[in-house]
C-alpha cells in the first residue's frame, strides 16, 4: 500500500523543485563540456578551473597571453588543473579532468585528454589533476584549456592557456674562456682566489641559458642579458690541481645541448703568507721575516721581548722543548714600534693581516697592525675605545688624506675586548666583493663594504699607524706571530681533506702548553710543573701514601694516589683561560671502590662553580667518563654541556682521557684511550679563575667528586689538540703547534 507524503514534506518538495537547477542534457549525457547545457539539477556542477594554478610539466604556469606563450620543448607534456566541487562537502564527489587543445585557442580541437575520475578534497578545498597530452604540433601558438566533470554534468570550461612546442636541440656547449685561470694545464696560483670565466653562446643564436658545474654536472644557471649573449661569473676554486668545467647551453623552450667537459685549468695550492714574523729571535732591535730573505722589522722607542701566545721550539728534532721566554714583543703605548722599510703587501688589492695580541691598555685606541701611506695608514688592526666599551676593530682609510670621511670602513666585535687576554685577531679585505671582515678568535664578527681602493705604499708596521701625517694608536700590551697574506683567508674549508677553515686554524692550532705535572714525586707536598710556567702545585694530603703506590702499567710511570675523601693537588693560579679554546689531558685510574660515585680527575676552580670537569660521572647506564663544563659560574648553574662515553669505566684499570674546548664552534670532544669518544656543545663559555685542581672539583662553593685511585701525566693546553696529539700525548710525549 502507498502511503501519502505528509502535507509539510511535500510543501518543501514543490519549493525546492521551484528553485533548484535541474541539468539538461545535450547530445550524449555529460560527454563534451562544450556542448552540456545550462538547464537545472540538484547537483551543482564543479567549479571553474583557475588558470592561475593550471601548469604544465615544466613546471610554467599558465600564461593566457597569446603575445606570451609558455615556451617547452616536448610534445607530450604533463597538463595540471585544480579543481573543487561543492558537492564533495555533503556526500564526497569523484571528478576528472579534461584538457583540450586548438591552434592559437580558436577553432577545431587539435586534441583532448582525461585524467580519471578520482574523489575530489572535501570543499572549500580541491585537487589537482593531471593528464599527459601527445602529439602537440611543433612551432605554433597552441591554446588549451580545463573542465571538471562530476558524474553528473560538466562545469565551465577554464580561460585559454598559450603554449609553443620546439623539442630542437642547441648544437653546441658554450664557449669559456678566463684570463684569471688560462686553460690548459699550466699552473695558475689560486685556491681561494676569485676568478672571471666568460660563457659565451659558441655559435647558438638562441642560447638562453648556459648551465655548468664541476664532476660531470651542470647544476649551475647563468642567463645572457639577450639571446646568445655572454655571461661573466666568478669562480672560487677549492682545491689545487687540474679542474674541469662541464656545461651545455638550453635555448628558450627548454633544449639542452649535451653536459660536456669545455673547459680545464690547473690550480697551485693555497698560498702561504707574503709576509710572516713569528717574533721568536728573543733579542735584538730586529725581528726577521721568514717569507722573503733580507726583509725584517727594526724596533725603536719602547719594545720589550716578552713571553708569547705561540712559542718557539727549540731543538725539535732532538729533545723538543718549549721556549716561552722572548717568544713575543710588548710595546709600550707611548710610541715603541716595528716597521719595515717598504710595504709588504698592495691594499689597493685583496688582503688578509692576523696576529696574535694582548691589550694591557684598554683606555684609548691601539693598533697592532697596520701598513702607512703617506699621510695615514691603508688599514689598521687593533683596539677602539668607544665611550667605556672597547672593541677590536678593522678599519681602512678611504685615502692618503683628501677625503673627509677619512675612514671609509670599519668592522667592531661583537663583544667587548679583554684585556690581559692573548686574543687572535684576522682582518681580510676582499677587493672583488669590496668587503672588509673582522674574526676574533676563529669566530666572524661582522663585514662592511668599502668604496675606494688605494695602496698604502709605506713601510708596514707593528705596534701603531699613522694618521693624518702623525702617529697614531701606539699599542699597548704584546704582539706576536704577525702574517699577512695577499688573498683572502678562508672561512671554510678549501681542500676536499680538511676538516677545518684556515680562520679557524689560525686561532685553535696553535697549541701552547701552559702546564705540565708528571706526577712523579716521591716525597714532599711540592708538586712540579716540568714547563717554564712556574705552576709549582701544593699536594693536600699524606706524602707517604700519595707517592710511591701508584705505577702506571701502561707507561711504565709513576704517578699519585688520592684517598678519595679529601686528598687533592692545586695551583696557586689558573692554568688557561676557560672562556678560550683549551686541551686538558690525564692517565687516571679509578679504586674500584669508587665505584657509583661521580669523580674528578681535573678541574680548574670559579668561585662558585668548577669551570670544567674531567672524569666519571654515574648514569642511568652505569659509571661513564665525562668531560663537563657548567653554564655558569653562580651557585645553583645546571651542568651545562657534557660529553659523556657510551664505553663504561674499568675500575682498577688504567685508562687515558682528553678533553678539548673549541671556542670558535662552541664544541667539547671526550678522547678514551686515544679515540673519540663524545662531542657536547657549550653555548656559554665563561672564564673560571681559580687554581688548577687534580683530584677534585668545586660545585656549589663546596669541595666535591675527589678522586679515589691514582693520576699520572697531567697535561693542559691553550688551544685545540687533534687526534694525532692526542696519540702522542697518551704515549708520554708533548704536542706542539
Amino acid at each position: 500500500m502507498r502511503r501519502r507524503m505528509p502535507a509539510m514534506v511535500a510543501a518543501a518538495v514543490i519549493a525546492t523543485s521551484l528553485t533548484t537547477p535541474v541539468a539538461v542534457a545535450a547530445g550524449e549525457r555529460g560527454d563534451d563540456p562544450s556542448a552540456a547545457g545550462s538547464a537545472a539539477s540538484e547537483r551543482s556542477a564543479a567549479e571553474v578551473p583557475d588558470s592561475s594554478k593550471m601548469s604544465d610539466s615544466h613546471g610554467g604556469a599558465c600564461s593566457t597571453n597569446p603575445e606570451n606563450p609558455r615556451l617547452i620543448n616536448t610534445t607530450s607534456p604533463t597538463l595540471r588543473a585544480y579543481v573543487r566541487d561543492r558537492d564533495s562537502q555533503v556526500n564526497g564527489e569523484k571528478v576528472k579532468v579534461r584538457f583540450e587543445w586548438k591552434i592559437g585557442g580558436e577553432g577545431d580541437r587539435v586534441g583532448y585528454v582525461d585524467t580519471p575520475s578520482t574523489d575530489v578534497a572535501t570543499w572549500p578545498d580541491g585537487s589537482e589533476r593531471s593528464a599527459k597530452a601527445k602529439d602537440l604540433p611543433e612551432h605554433k601558438l597552441i591554446g588549451y584549456r580545463a573542465a571538471a566533470h562530476d558524474r553528473t554534468e560538466w562545469g565551465p570550461w577554464s580561460d585559454w592557456c598559450y603554449l609553443e612546442v620546439s623539442t630542437a636541440r642547441p648544437a653546441a656547449p658554450p664557449k669559456v674562456t678566463s684570463e684569471d685561470y688560462p686553460e690548459g694545464h699550466k699552473v695558475t696560483d689560486g685556491v681561494g682566489r676569485p676568478g672571471e670565466f666568460t660563457f659565451s653562446a659558441n655559435g647558438v643564436a638562441d642560447a638562453a641559458a648556459y648551465h655548468y658545474g664541476f664532476g660531470g654536472s651542470c647544476t649551475t644557471t647563468l642567463t645572457p642579458s639577450e639571446p646568445g649573449g655572454t655571461v661573466t661569473t666568478t669562480i672560487t676554486p677549492r682545491s689545487s690541481g687540474p679542474h674541469t668545467i662541464y656545461a651545455r647551453t638550453t635555448n628558450a623552450y627548454g633544449g639542452s645541448s649535451a653536459c660536456e667537459p669545455v673547459y680545464t685549468f690547473t690550480v697551485a695550492p693555497l698560498s702561504d703568507p707574503v709576509a710572516y714574523f713569528p717574533l721568536d729571535e728573543g733579542k735584538g732591535k730586529a725581528s726577521a721575516d721568514i717569507m722573503e730573505e733580507g726583509r725584517s722589522v727594526t724596533a725603536s722607542g719602547g719594545v720589550e721581548w716578552t713571553r708569547g701566545r705561540v712559542g718557539a721550539v727549540e731543538n725539535p728534532g732532538f729533545n723538543p722543548s718549549y721556549r716561552r721566554d722572548g717568544s713575543a714583543i710588548a710595546t709600550d703605548g707611548e710610541g715603541g714600534r716595528l716597521s719595515t722599510k717598504d710595504p709588504v703587501v698592495d691594499t689597493s688589492a685583496t688582503f688578509s693581516v692576523a696576529a696574535w695580541v694582548r691589550l694591557d691598555d684598554p683606555s684609548r685606541d691601539h693598533i697592532a697592525v697596520s701598513q702607512q701611506g703617506n699621510r695615514r695608514s691603508g688599514f689598521y688592526l687593533g683596539y677602539e675605545h668607544r665611550d667605556g666599551d672597547g672593541a677590536w676593530v678593522f678599519k681602512t682609510a678611504a685615502d692618503e688624506g683628501s677625503s673627509s670621511d677619512a675612514i671609509d670602513a670599519r668592522v667592531y666585535s661583537s663583544e667587548s675586548a679583554d684585556a690581559g687576554v692573548w686574543t687572535h685577531l684576522l682582518g681580510v679585505f676582499d677587493s672583488k666583493a669590496g668587503e672588509l671582515t673582522l674574526y676574533v678568535d676563529g669566530i666572524k664578527q661582522g663585514t662592511a663594504q668599502k668604496g675606494s681602493r688605494w695602496d698604502a705604499a709605506g713601510a708596514f708596521v707593528i705596534g701603531g699607524a699613522k694618521f693624518d701625517g702623525k702617529p697614531y694608536g701606539a699599542w699597548s700590551g704584546g704582539i706576536d706571530d704577525v702574517r699577512v697574506w695577499d688573498r683572502v683567508v678562508h672561512d671554510e674549508p678549501i681542500e676536499a681533506r680538511e676538516d677545518h677553515p684556515e680562520t679557524w686554524r689560525l686561532a685553535n692550532r696553535w697549541i701552547a702548553l701552559e702546564g705540565r705535572w708528571q706526577l712523579d714525586e716521591s716525597s714532599g707536598t711540592a708538586v712540579e710543573d716540568s714547563t717554564d710556567h712556574g705552576l709549582t702545585g701544593t699536594l693536600h694530603g699524606e706524602p707517604a701514601t700519595a707517592w710511591g703506590h701508584a705505577e702506571n702499567d701502561t707507561t711504565f710511570s709513576p704517578g699519585v694516589r688520592l684517598n678519595g675523601v679529601d686528598e687533592r693537588i692545586t695551583t696557586d693560579r689558573p692554568a688557561v683561560r676557560t672562556d678560550r679554546s683549551f686541551s686538558v689531558a690525564a692517565w687516571v685510574r679509578a679504586d674500584e671502590r669508587s665505584a657509583g660515585a661521580d669523580a674528578t680527575a681535573v678541574s680548574q676552580d670559579g668561585s662558585a662553580q668548577s669551570g670544567f670537569y674531567l672524569g666519571k660521572q654515574e648514569t642511568a647506564d652505569g659509571e661513564k667518563w665525562v668531560f663537563t663544563m657548567t653554564s655558569s659560574d653562580q651557585v645553583g648553574a645546571d651542568a651545562g654541556a657534557a660529553a659523556v662515553s657510551r664505553s663504561g669505566v674499568a675500575p682498577g684499570r688504567w685508562t687515558h682521557l682528553a678533553g678539548t674546548y673549541d671556542r670558535t664552534t662552541g664544541e667539547m670532544t671526550l678522547y678514551v684511550d686515544g679515540i673519540q669518544a663524545a662531542t657536547a656543545v657549550q653555548d656559554t663559555p665563561w672564564h673560571a679563575d681559580g687554581p688548577l685542581v687534580m683530584g677534585a672539583a668545586r660545585l656549589d662553593e663546596r669541595l666535591a667528586q675527589p678522586w679515589h685511585g691514582d693520576i699520572d701525566d697531567v697535561q693542559i693546553y691553550q688551544g685545540i689538540v687533534d687526534g694525532t696529539d692526542v696519540a702522542s700525548i697518551r704515549a708520554g710525549a708533548v704536542a706542539f703547534p
